[in-house]
């Protein structure tokens, strides 16, 4: 292969690559209302409504110790599209969101958008939103 073609697709390929990386969205979550540095901080990025319904992998998860405060999280591997956000604040790690005998969350949770349902979780209308560019999504969580 001539060195002049060796060096224009070398260039078409990093031109590519740049210009992914350079168009690469950025989502930042931060979680307030951490109540104690005790158990987990479980958050899932939701890419569509089977995501969220739990007939398909999150997109992304993270699980890390909580922190007592603020927590804020951040992925910039996300193409531009539609999303949700699901957080649980596990307190004692065991991997489920504890409830009480009516189904009521007895640890804390948030959805993108601070959306909250009645007599169950929300709707994926309440939690979804697009994500173009950069996004923050601050979260409260609730008890």
């Amino acid at each position: 292969m001539p060195l002049k073609t060796l060096l224009t697709t070398g260039a078409a390929v990093y031109a590519c690559l740049m210009t992914q990386l350079i168009s690469a969205e950025t989502l930042t979550v931060v979680i307030t209302n951490v109540s104690e540095s005790k158990g987990t901080i479980m958050l899932q990025v939701l890419a569509g409504e089977a995501e969220f319904k739990g007939d398909a992998t999150p997109i992304a998860s993270v699980m890390q110790r909580a922190s007592e405060g603020e927590m804020s999280f951040t992925t910039t591997s996300l193409p531009a599209g539609e999303y949700a956000v699901r957080i649980m604040h596990d307190l004692n790690a065991n991997g489920d969101l504890d409830a009480n005998f009516v189904g009521m969350p007895t640890e804390p949770w948030a959805f993108s958008n601070n959306a909250a349902g009645n007599f169950g979780p929300p709707k994926w209308e309440d939690v979804k939103f697009q994500l173009e560019g950069s996004v923050t999504q601050s979260l409260n969580l609730n008890r």
